[in-house]
């Protein structure tokens, strides 16, 4: 088993059930061209050097690129275990976008072709949650909003600890991130006005409407397209 290697090279124990996927999925790759690949284990190896210099990266695992300088990653420990995340080398958002690595694998064999943007996400979502996964998202908030109680925190850390998030909150607990639009970082609040806006939640049309006015660099064009998301709901 390939990928077998990984539980050494990261010194983790990943499940039986995600090696199985990893090379079951290996086989069809082999057998046709995909878009989004999976990496060989020395690519794996070169990235990790790189990743364990920054600190987002050092819970991630990239198993997937494009060729591109973008990677689909799977996080190997911390809160978010063995959820998966894409990593964009234009801009850094490693909020997790699929619940598992099999999550994933199903979506990217449906067409060798897809490219990541053609991919549906688990995360965020307007379907309603059954009680489990709801469960599992609101403990893994509480965890990420312990983390970021740390008194020092890096800065950088705590906007992608927030990026997943905004990204893992439920339709029906959207009030708690609302502080978000209000929030220093920029990126924070632009982050906030595009998880409302795509939602379309409602109660915020207000404060999206001062953001329009007051926000800092892209969040007044964030509020706006907000906006216009939240209107077509009710329209």
């Amino acid at each position: 088993m390939k990928y077998d290697k990984l539980n050494g090279i990261y010194k983790t124990q990943i499940p039986l059930e995600i090696l199985e996927a990893l090379e079951e999925h290996r086989y069809k790759q082999e057998k046709s061209e995909f878009f989004i690949r999976l990496m060989e284990i020395d690519e794996v190896l070169e990235m990790k050097d790189f990743f364990d210099k920054c600190e987002v990266f050092r819970n991630l695992i990239p198993i997937w690129t494009d060729d591109n300088s973008n990677y689909v990653c799977m996080y190997y420990s911390g809160t978010l275990k063995y959820r998966i995340c894409y990593l964009n080398h234009e801009e850094t958002d490693i909020a997790p976008q699929y619940r598992s690595i099999q999550a994933f694998i199903n979506e990217l064999e449906k067409d060798e072709e897809y490219d990541w943007q053609e991919l549906i996400k688990d995360y965020p979502t307007r379907d309603k949650m059954n009680r489990t996964y709801e469960e599992k998202e609101l403990s893994t908030i509480k965890e990420l909003n312990t983390a970021l109680d740390s008194s020092d925190l890096d800065e950088d850390l705590r906007t992608q600890i927030i990026y997943s998030i905004l990204t893992l909150t439920p339709y029906d607990h959207l009030d708690s991130i609302i502080k978000y639009l209000d929030d220093e970082d920029c990126y924070v609040q632009e982050r906030a006005c595009e998880v409302v806006g795509f939602h379309r939640y409602s109660p915020v049309i207000s404060k999206l409407k001062e953001l329009c006015i007051s926000g800092m660099i892209n969040v007044p064009g964030a509020a706006k397209r907000a906006l216009r998301q939240i209107e077509d709901r009710t329209k």
